[in-house]
């Protein structure tokens, strides 16, 4: 039996590894139709899974993140549900989660591909190593999708961190609410705080999607090298989400945490630097501290990204051939 350990193979199972976006990414470019037909199927997914567990998860998260120390899961939960019932889980989905869904998968497919359609004939040129070019591809689709949704997460942050969403009121008044909250941030701080925290969570998506991309590419490279058949199997492919989802995580949890202080609306009018933030609270806790702080919220963030990974890398393309066949 032959070995698959050396460097030739390993090669060769990293590029089969990468091929199974770059060359839908790039078939996404030469067909219009596909093209939009992907992208659908992306809002879709995205709705589907923010709806049914991806919002609660991100909701947690921002609230154990901008909680006092010593807060935990059960006391989020608790005032999220308290007053409310478990409706109140989704405060903020409607309708800054569902417009956030919506975009997420289209604006990052949008300038994924035409990253892809640039980059990879460069890789194919042997300018570029393949795993560089689309994984430059992944981070420069995640800037992009940072500032065009940076607006829709502050205000979906706003009605996240507001105690008055808290209250009991009905699923109408709340979303009546979340809708004006749009109308109070412009009046009260200006149109440009809309896009407050952009610069940071712009490049926080750059590394999301730079690293997931390249960490699970890795991980199904690895997989790849012990398959008998060149392929991988739907249970591998989640495997290796999972596995790069968990360094993805690990690699930008200050990016992330940094983001929901600086959106959060206790901050609602104030100037705030990310650096600025960072270096107050290192200067009060120390490293050790810091890092404690940052923990915070962390297993919900981790379960949200490998879950994201999962749902998008590996069960949006099969939902797209149940939908529109094995193109």
């Amino acid at each position: 039996k032959n070995r698959r350990n050396t460097n030739q193979s390993k090669s060769a199972a990293l590029d089969a590894a990468i091929s199974i976006r770059g060359g839908a990414a790039s078939a996404a470019v030469k067909d219009p139709a596909e093209l939009t037909r992907r992208l659908l199927v992306a809002a879709l997914v995205t709705i589907s899974y923010e709806f049914v567990l991806g919002h609660l998860l991100e909701f947690v998260k921002i609230v154990m993140q901008t909680s006092p120390e010593g807060t935990s899961y059960k006391d989020v939960m608790k005032s999220i549900t308290g007053e409310k019932g478990f409706v109140g889980v989704w405060d903020g989905f409607v309708p800054w989660g569902i417009v956030q869904s919506i975009l997420k998968g289209g604006v990052f497919g949008l300038a994924h591909a035409a990253a892809s359609g640039f980059l990879k004939p460069l890789a194919q040129d042997g300018k570029l190593p393949m795993i560089v070019a689309l994984s430059f591809a992944g981070a420069f689709g995640g800037l992009f999708q940072g500032y065009v949704l940076s607006p829709t997460l502050l205000l979906k942050t706003r009605v996240m961190t507001n105690d008055v969403f808290r209250e009991n009121m009905n699923f109408i008044k709340t979303t009546w609410l979340s809708l004006t909250i749009g109308c109070d941030v412009v009046r009260n701080e200006g149109l440009l705080a809309l896009m407050k925290g952009s610069n940071i969570f712009a490049i926080k998506r750059m590394f999301d999607w730079f690293t997931r991309y390249i960490f699970s590419d890795m991980f199904e490279a690895l997989l790849l090298n012990f398959s008998s058949t060149g392929t991988l199997t739907t249970g591998e492919k989640i495997v290796a989400s999972l596995m790069g989802g968990t360094l993805s995580t690990f690699s930008t949890l200050p990016l992330d945490v940094l983001v929901a202080k600086s959106q959060d609306a206790k901050k609602a009018g104030e100037a705030v630097s990310a650096w600025d933030m960072f270096k107050a609270e290192l200067d009060e806790k120390g490293w050790g501290g810091l890092g404690k702080s940052y923990m915070n919220g962390f297993e919900a963030r981790l379960a949200h990204v490998c879950l994201t990974t999962i749902v998008m890398k590996t069960f949006a393309p099969i939902v797209y051939d149940m939908l529109y066949g094995n193109k």
